[in-house]
């Protein structure tokens, strides 16, 4: 054959040659798969040195050949010493690997990679693969042997990664990237010092190679149909080859020759580094894709310095300063070796809520194996609590989510052993939350008071954003750089609609047609809107910039629900038969998978969590708060409002014209409630009159609880359970002083001032107690009653009688008095054992009390002695806390309402008074300067040094503190000493119980729902007991407990059982179309398939070859 025809003929491959497999030799070696898969997908090599058989023409072609049509192999990397060939194959979305030893066991190095895997390489130094991912748009790194040590290295800033190559040695990464700005980069080995090494005249740059002798980086560019060169610092750019009406996809480099694969013709193209010369193209009958030159020249030195160091997760050997350990996601370092869990629980990933439960889901969704994934793994919060919207900080590693169930909104840290926190309750049924992450306002749709609402991330100052002309509000999303918000309205005038984050600028989107709009996604990489539509069956695109509106996907039959997007992925929750998330490509508009689980939860919200989706943009908002002491909320016109919470307006103070919160309502002096919110962690004044609310300015709250007046010296007492205190101010919010402080243990749920003989009485759920405390010295102090109390909740005080009321929700529900110094003590009212009485009052002229039951949602009533009780109200689904008697009128408070309501007392409806805009409200007090009680204190000229504690209208005591007892005249005070066996003088400890053993209980409708800590009491240290020794009765009471013990035990185990009957089953997803208890896999189109694309039990490749003589 002439020595001409070899250089520029075209040579149909394997026609010309003999077949045998690949082996552990010099080879080039390349994927290829037939175009209307009539054939099997193929690795070809060609055995020998290219320096041989370029020049001769003879060439000995091996090639191994998938199963069946449903592979297909594309990008290629080796690692010759251990004598193993890697390929990415793209229908079963997993990389593997291959002993070129004879054998047909392959083994899966990496499951879940998209099906656009094309660059691979090996980092033969340091024992590491990396591949970069073109759909999930993100480079990833494994150590070889440790498929679960993965590290995405590199996830920002890439549209279509393709090329990848190593120079270990010099401790360099190389990409190329061809999307919206094509261009070369290039990184140290863990992704770190990125740089930009190509950037201008770029089409779509895609296979690369590393000329380790000339320092170079070659790649082949399929628009403008070259190969090109570089030097490592960007110098001396080159075009090596014009090839017109080709299209180039691979690059292999060896000595002097470069080695390309071509799909437009199906060529295997050789040329001349140097030159350009095209030295001979191979006809192969296929397309051939990712192609490497097998010599171990390419791979000098080897990996005895990482596998000597001893990481004990990947390891890269550094030129300059050695090896050095690093840890795959979710792990780091412990020292400079081993690795430990993260705290961060979740990463980056999909989160989604089932109503029964919230899941998650990692990135790799879409292509991820699901073999040995259930439920149990992959879902938290199994609480069945209604979970529906959700949103997310991912600067504070935090998830928000609603409950239908508790009709709140909650948070949790996204950490191990994190503790979740309510943050609102007395919402309607919020589906739709976005969290502005610049600002930290949180927003949120209620579709039960139609309205839009926006508050800090924390819940404090309440804001209607929009409560007009909507109908059935779902879906929402900030836009922060546009001070935007988009949402989504499903009612009987469906539409999507935006304003500015103050509700200032609304309007509607127009000329596109609506059926049932739900949830809203924003993708800010292109600032594209999308919202699902189940009515219609299809997923909707709005340009933000241009207004352009089109149908981006559609499926018939299909209930788009929540909606999110990831890189090249749009994913969706469905309801109904299709009850799952659901997963499309977005650049073919082909559905790719669908986890079902029908007879389980309900699909709802879907987020990506992705520090990505919530990018770092320029806000007027975002600097100090915009200047706005509460709210500040961008306008779409680049302009932001301050905005305040209930009961406050803005208005300008100080040098820097800072936007201070101040009530425009002026303080009430008479006719007025006071309110506590534990939300808005706020103390309002109400006018029952006016109706106007008045925040009072007294500082930070944690949670405000109990609340009462003093009218004499015009002083508010409230109580702060998170704080552990007791606090008092003036009307206006000053003078804010601490009356008294507690151990963590205490939890202060009621308050009772008596005006007249200047005491403060208080309940103690946590340590069990009830004390007193004197109104103007506030060191003085005693407990009054500590026995027998289970949990006491709210007390209110009779000056004149001399006597206190409490109520107990504990195991024998009761309401109870005594005289203020404990004595005289009885039940007076019975109620039934699963009551919760919450809130009493009295009425002094009509001599009875009032009390609110929440279990059974009544309001009722009695004289003070506990006889002629009646039912006030009686009423479904409410939570009563508190209530207060002004006139002839009872107001309460209730957990599922934001507002206060009155009814008579002695019976009607129940109506709304004031605002419903606040958000937990608790205790409450009335003032009427008509109605007080007024009288003279039995304690004047009483003698008392500490403590008078008044017992009838006509008798008192004198107590002392409790570290102290009276003296001989009954009326004065001295320390509690006593001698011990020494002779010693020592003060008995103040009774307290102890929390040396302690238990954990959750309280059925306590103050706040959540876990308390609960003492385990000690007996008093003057017990009545005079012998510690066990008699029969001791025995006797022994032997019951022993049985009671027993059946508590047998009633919780059978109600443990019914409850996890009522979880989610634990069972394995499959990928099948077989439906199970749990789980069920779906394609778009399985009646079409005419070859399984996953495995079908078979995992290793076969050998297609004649054997080797």
């Amino acid at each position: 054959m002439p020595s001409w025809y070899m250089y520029i003929s075209t040579v149909l491959l394997f026609c010309c040659t003999e077949v045998f497999t690949v082996r552990h030799a010099r080879n080039l070696i390349w994927t290829q798969s037939p175009s209307l898969r009539i054939g099997v997908s193929r690795i070809v090599g060609i055995e020998g040195d290219p320096s041989v058989w370029v020049k001769s023409g003879e060439v000995k072609v091996r090639h191994i050949s998938a199963p069946h049509i449903g592979w297909r192999f594309r990008g290629l990397a080796f690692q010759y010493a251990s004598q193993t060939l890697f390929w990415t194959e793209s229908n079963n979305k997993k990389i593997q690997g291959l002993l070129l030893n004879g054998t047909t066991e392959t083994q899966t190095v990496f499951p879940g990679t998209s099906a656009e895997v094309d660059g691979m390489a090996v980092d033969w130094v340091s024992n590491n693969l990396y591949w970069a991912d073109a759909l999930y748009n993100w480079i990833t790194m494994l150590p070889i042997g440790s498929p679960t040590a993965y590290r995405i290295i590199i996830n920002t800033g890439l549209q279509n990664p393709h090329g990848l190559a190593l120079y270990p040695q010099k401790g360099y990464l190389f990409w190329s990237d061809w999307g919206d700005v094509s261009k070369i980069e290039i990184s140290d080995l863990i992704g770190n010092n990125r740089r930009v090494l190509v950037s201008t005249n770029l089409g779509h740059p895609r296979g690369l190679s590393v000329d380790y002798e000339d320092n170079k980086l070659y790649w082949v560019d399929s628009q403008k149909d070259t190969i090109e060169c570089v030097q490592f610092n960007g110098n001396n750019r080159r075009v090596v080859v014009v090839e017109d009406h080709t299209n180039f996809f691979g690059l292999a480099l060896y000595k002097d020759y470069l080695f390309v694969t071509e799909q437009e013709k199906g060529h295997l193209r050789i040329y001349d580094k140097n030159n350009g010369a095209n030295h001979i193209n191979y006809q192969l009958g296929y397309i051939p894709y990712g192609i490497i030159m097998y010599d171990e020249s390419l791979q000098t030195g080897n990996s005895s310095g990482c596998v000597a160091y001893g990481c004990e997760h990947i390891c890269i050997n550094d030129a300059l300063v050695g090896p050095t350990c690093y840890c795959g996601n979710g792990y780091k370092l412990n020292d400079t070796k081993t690795c430990e869990l993260a705290h961060s629980s979740i990463q980056v990933g999909h989160i989604y809520a089932i109503k029964d439960a919230i899941c998650h889901y990692p990135a790799n969704l879409p292509d991820m194996s699901l073999q040995n994934i259930t439920m149990d793994t992959q879902c938290f919060l199994e609480a069945n609590r209604g979970y529906l919207a959700l949103t997310f900080s991912a600067k504070d590693q935090t998830l928000y989510y609603s409950e239908n169930v508790t009709n709140s909104i909650n948070r949790v840290n996204l950490q191990q052993g994190a503790s979740t926190e309510a943050i609102m309750r007395g919402v309607g049924c919020v589906e739709g939350m976005s969290l502005d992450w610049l600002t930290m306002n949180l927003f949120w749709t209620d579709s039960v008071y139609k309205h839009i609402m926006v508050s800090r991330a924390d819940g404090r100052y309440q804001n209607v954003v929009i409560d007009k002309d909507l109908d059935y509000p779902l879906g929402i999303a900030v836009h922060p750089k546009r001070g935007l918000i988009f949402w989504a309205d499903s009612g009987s005038s469906p539409k999507v609609e935006m304003s500015g984050m103050d509700g200032f600028h609304r309007r509607s989107i127009q000329n596109i047609s609506f059926g049932s709009p739900n949830h809203v996604f924003i993708d800010f990489r292109y600032d594209m809107l999308y919202w699902s539509d189940s009515l219609l069956n299809n997923v909707k695109s709005y340009n933000i910039e241009t207004e352009e509106i089109s149908i981006f996907f559609s499926s018939p039959g299909t209930e788009f629900f929540g909606l999110s997007i990831y890189q090249d992925f749009l994913l969706w929750t469905s309801k109904g038969d299709m009850n799952g998330i659901h997963m499309a490509r977005m650049d073919t508009k082909e559905k790719i998978r669908g986890i079902l689980h029908p007879n389980v939860g309900e699909a709802r919200d879907l987020i990506l969590y992705d520090k990505d989706n919530q990018p770092d943009f320029e806000s007027f908002c975002s600097s100090e708060n915009g200047g706005c002491q509460q709210l500040c909320l961008q306008r779409s016109n680049e302009t932001y409002f301050c905005a305040c919470g209930v009961g406050l307006n803005w208005t300008t103070t100080g040098k820097r014209v800072i936007l201070v919160c101040i009530s425009t309502v002026g303080v009430l002096r008479d006719n007025f409630l006071l309110v506590t919110d534990s939300y808005q962690k706020e103390l309002y004044q109400f006018g029952t009159f006016s109706n106007e609310v008045y925040a009072i300015p007294t500082g930070k709250h944690y949670r405000p609880i109990a609340i009462d007046y003093d009218p004499v010296r015009e002083k508010i007492f409230w109580t702060d359970t998170n704080a552990k205190v007791i606090k008092t101010s003036g009307l206006k919010g000053e003078g804010v002083a601490v009356v008294k402080a507690f151990t963590s243990v205490s939890m202060l749920d009621g308050i009772a001032v008596d005006y007249i003989n200047r005491l403060l009485f208080f309940t103690d759920t946590g340590l069990n107690t009830i004390e007193v405390v004197c109104l103007d010295h506030n060191d003085i102090s005693k407990i009054i009653v500590a026995d027998n109390l289970d949990e006491p909740r709210d007390i209110a005080a009779h000056p004149i009688d001399g006597y206190v009321y409490w109520t107990d929700w504990g195991a024998q529900p009761r309401i109870e008095r005594s005289t203020m110094n404990g004595e005289k003590r009885e039940t007076i009212v019975k109620l039934k054992k699963s009551s919760w009485p919450n809130g009493l009052t009295l009425d002094y002229k009509g001599r009875r009390i009032y009390w609110v039951d929440a279990k059974y949602d009544r309001i009722e009533s009695s004289n003070f002695d506990g006889s002629n009780r009646n039912i006030i109200l009686k009423e479904k689904d409410a939570h009563y806390f508190a209530l207060a008697l002004t006139g002839d009128y009872l107001y309460v408070t209730c957990w599922k309402r934001k507002y206060i309501s009155r009814i008579h007392k002695t019976g009607g409806v129940l109506e709304r008074v004031g605002p419903d805009s606040f958000a937990r409200l608790n205790g409450i007090h009335s003032y009427n300067s008509s109605e007080i009680l007024v009288g003279s204190s039995i304690c004047q000229n009483s003698g008392c040094t500490h403590l008078c504690l008044p017992i009838s209208v006509a008798a008192f005591v004198c107590a002392c503190p409790d570290d102290m007892i009276l003296k001989d005249d009954n009326k004065s005070c001295k320390p509690n000493v006593t001698m011990d066996s020494s002779g010693n003088r020592t003060s008995p400890m103040s009774y307290f119980p102890s929390t040396a053993g302690t238990k954990i209980t959750i309280s059925p409708k306590s103050t706040d729902m959540d876990i308390t800590v609960k003492t385990v009491k000690q007996d008093r240290l003057h017990s009545k007991r005079g012998t510690h020794a066990l008699n029969a009765g001791s025995i006797s009471i022994i032997v019951i407990v022993v049985i009671v013990c027993a059946a508590i035990g047998v009633i919780a185990a059978v109600y443990f059982i019914r409850k996890r009957q009522n979880t989610i089953p634990h069972d394995k997803l499959v990928e099948d179309t077989a439906i199970d208890s749990f789980y069920r896999i779906t394609f778009p189109d399985t009646t079409t398939r005419d070859e399984p694309t996953f495995d079908s039990g078979i995992e290793n490749p076969a050998y297609s070859y004649d054997q080797d003589s």
